[in-house]
């Protein structure tokens, strides 16, 4: 369980402009829901949006904070009652909800974690890449004595992973070979192992995990790519293979295998030496030549 006054404290949040363009609270231009550096805590977002006169403040999802966002729109009726769908999901989660800033849809947040974020009309979850924004107008002090609004955000894995499996996508296919272009770097699976062995597993989801990822896909972009990351750092469930699906359709920013490699070194990886490919005896070369390039001695002319 966490609190919103623990998320506050947390440097994923941003001021949001009228349009819903998230806004850095450092700088006050645009931020990214993939770039840490664009974010603040509560406080410096909210002290930018009184600066900037921006409409309000949001949260941004990261997988490290283990917090998933419920979005549903449209769900109160001409009464200002809740949809039937809307009110059992609350009801089923029983953690923070608050009204959204059309006061026509309701944010919940709990703890937990789904395989990937959906987008269903009317419904969304997230848990990545994608920012809530925050009105602190929660719902229904009614809801809350009745037990199925709590002001807490609760941990909830099961009742997500319940919704998940009605609104998302458990597509989970092996990945097919993928063709390596020409100019390809051949790179043994047991090389990539070691220099992953090296490197911390835990780190910044944008700025260490995704990196690895793409550096990986760039060699061995199948399930041999996959095996070795869930070996190194597995996520959730499906996340790796996910994520390489989406490698497949970007661009990756010229990370390639070579990449790893140096991130590795600066964990103490050393790659394992190569002998130089032998010269063709001389012609004429006799017994000793032979034996001398056996042993990896040279030669006397």
């Amino acid at each position: 369980m966490r609190t919103l006054a623990e998320l506050k404290t947390l440097s994923q949040w941003v001021g949001y402009t009228p349009s819903k363009v998230p806004m850095c609270p450092h700088t006050g231009g645009a931020a990214s829901s993939n770039n840490p550096e664009t974010w603040g805590t509560a406080a410096q977002a909210w002290a930018a949006k009184k600066r900037y006169g921006w409409a309000g403040v949001g949260y941004v999802f990261t997988i490290g904070a283990g917090v998933v966002g419920v979005d549903l729109d449209d769900c109160f009726d001409d009464n200002d009652r809740l949809t039937d769908d809307a009110r059992q999901i609350v009801q089923m989660l029983n953690s923070y909800t608050e009204r959204s800033p059309s006061g026509k849809g309701l944010h919940i947040l709990a703890c937990g974690s789904i395989p990937h974020s959906v987008k269903k009309p009317g419904f969304e979850m997230y848990n990545e890449l994608r920012y809530f924004t925050v009105t602190g107008n929660q719902y229904g002090a009614a809801a809350v004595k009745m037990g199925y609004a709590s002001g807490d955000i609760e941990d909830r894995s099961t009742e997500l992973g319940s919704l998940f499996a009605v609104y998302g996508d458990f597509n989970q296919t092996p990945l097919p070979p993928q063709p390596r272009p020409a100019n390809a770097q051949t790179t043994d699976e047991a090389d990539i192992a070691k220099a992953l062995a090296h490197i911390p597993a835990r780190g910044d989801y944008n700025g260490d995990w995704l990196p690895i990822l793409m550096a990986v896909h760039d060699a061995l972009p199948d399930d041999r790519g996959v095996a070795l990351i869930e070996s190194w750092s597995p996520g959730y469930p499906g996340e790796v293979a996910r994520k390489f699906r989406s490698f497949d359709r970007t661009a990756k920013g010229g990370i390639t295998i070579a990449t790893l490699f140096g991130i590795a070194k600066r964990y103490g990886y050393q790659p394992a030496k190569t002998n130089s490919t032998p010269r063709p005896p001389r012609r004429g070369a006799d017994i000793t030549d032979a034996l001398a390039q056996r042993t990896g001695r040279h030669a006397t002319a």
